[in-house]
């Protein structure tokens, strides 16, 4: 059977939602001492963020080059740096500046975490994993490590390792709706259903426009034989993502379900137009 998993956020597209989220708690939590003490540097630092932010991130690596060039052992900058190399998928040059920033302070647990996102980026797990589990042993309350093993268990098709690992990430950040997200597709592959449909409910709670989160909630709908509800969650998504056939699939199973042909063959017509093979 086809289920709409398939339709996950990009790779790229989700990796940059965790970098920024891993790029801001650091900025919150990093210790005083890793502010510059030059104002060019700061300028030059604050300048990079914002390139960062905004997709452009050739002269992100730029500005932070240009700091580093004026204080070099600054761990921040390295880390920034590192960020938005591993967003332009430069994961070896990336990991060298995480690696920079882990040889001037051992205990910087969010360099640790953005080694194992890169090394994710690689499809080395294993590696991932030791990063992971290092960044977790220096503070156990970095949620971003949690989150980014969870997304190497999913990768790993170790469901169970990663239902445990987003729970232990929303936890500790437990307004962050892409996580309830992710969290319902782990359960979802774990045919925990009655879990899958109350992390797509908090996550729909806290982002009532997320087509997936919808989506997750109809499929868990689906598969507890909960029909009708199931039809009035795949209609909000699709008027959330008209063009994911995907969607359109499952509510045509639905459908043919409650024995609804017609309206089940024009579903499957739909997702067919759209390019889905089934």
């Amino acid at each position: 059977m086809h289920d709409l998993n398939s339709r996950l956020p990009g790779r790229v597209a989700l990796l940059m939602i965790l970098m920024l989220a891993i790029f801001l708690a650091a900025c919150q939590s990093g210790p005083k001492s890793y502010t510059s003490k030059n104002p060019e540097a700061v300028q030059l630092n604050e300048r990079g963020m914002d390139m960062y932010e905004q997709g452009a991130y050739d002269k992100a690596v730029l500005n932070f080059d240009r700091a580093l060039e004026i204080d070099p052992n600054n761990v921040a900058i390295l880390f920034n740096k590192a960020q938005a190399l591993d967003a332009m998928q430069r994961y070896d040059q990336a990991i060298e500046s995480y690696d920079k920033a882990i040889a001037i302070d051992p205990g910087f647990s969010y360099a640790w975490s953005g080694k194992g996102l890169a090394y994710y980026n690689q499809e080395k797990y294993d590696k991932a994993l030791e990063c992971l589990d290092k960044a977790i042993s220096i503070d156990g309350n970095n949620s971003s490590a949690y989150a980014i093993g969870g997304l190497v268990y999913v990768a790993q098709q170790k469901y169970d390792l990663a239902v445990a690992a987003y729970e232990k990430a929303t936890r500790l950040d437990s307004q962050n709706a892409e996580l309830w997200t992710r969290k319902a597709y782990a359960e979802m592959k774990s045919a925990r259903y009655e879990d899958a449909l109350r992390s797509a409910d908090k996550a729909i709670s806290l982002n009532k426009d997320s087509e997936l989160a919808w989506g997750y909630k109809a499929k868990a709908l689906h598969e507890l034989r909960r029909y009708e509800e199931a039809l009035v969650a795949f209609d909000k998504a699709l008027g959330l993502d008209p063009d994911n056939p995907a969607l359109w699939y499952s509510k045509g199973l639905t459908l043919e379900t409650l024995k609804r042909d017609d309206e089940a063959r024009k579903c499957y017509d739909k997702a067919r137009a759209l390019g889905y093979t089934f």
